[in-house]
């Protein structure tokens, strides 16, 4: 949901309806890290839909056959796998951009916060997540906006004579 209100903004307003619903069906943080393009075209997003759901429910039925093949010490060391995976979706951006940085830094000691405060250790993982996005992302809204681009001048027609 959140993925999908941030690229909202990234698609033309006249897109109707089915579009937007279509392409915040196949959101995923891996489509969200490569669809930052403005305009962001349904196409685009729908030939990422495309390859990636293919991928991932093959991945998926090859990654229970292998878990149930390889040795146990060698799948908990792939299950890390994951975690750098979002590491290099977050690095590149965090690198470019000091807000960005900032929001994740925030974001890492929010989690500590929720992780080890007595009265927020008992808010489940899932709401947590949301909770901590919501304040990082909208902070960041509030504190450092992206101005919207001025609209190019209209260019007047010749007029006939």
């Amino acid at each position: 949901v959140l993925m999908s209100c941030a690229l909202s903004q990234k698609l033309s307003p006249s897109l109707p309806l089915g579009h937007r619903l279509g392409i915040a069906y196949g959101m995923t943080d891996e489509i969200f890290a490569v669809s930052q393009r403005e305009p962001l075209s349904p196409f685009y997003s729908y030939g990422l839909i495309a390859v990636a759901i293919p991928g991932w429910v093959l991945g998926t039925a090859l990654g229970a056959a292998a878990g149930n093949i390889l040795p146990a010490v060698l799948t908990n060391a792939l299950g890390i796998a994951i975690y750098g995976m979002f590491i290099a979706i977050i690095l590149p951006p965090a690198k470019e951009n000091r807000v960005v940085a900032g929001v994740v830094v925030l974001s890492m000691v929010l989690s500590a916060l929720f992780t080890y405060l007595p009265v927020l250790c008992n808010i489940s993982s899932g709401f947590r997540i949301i909770i901590i996005t919501l304040i990082t992302a909208g902070g960041a809204a509030l504190l450092f906006p992206i101005p919207d681009e001025p609209a190019e001048p209209e260019k007047e027609m010749p007029q006939e004579s």
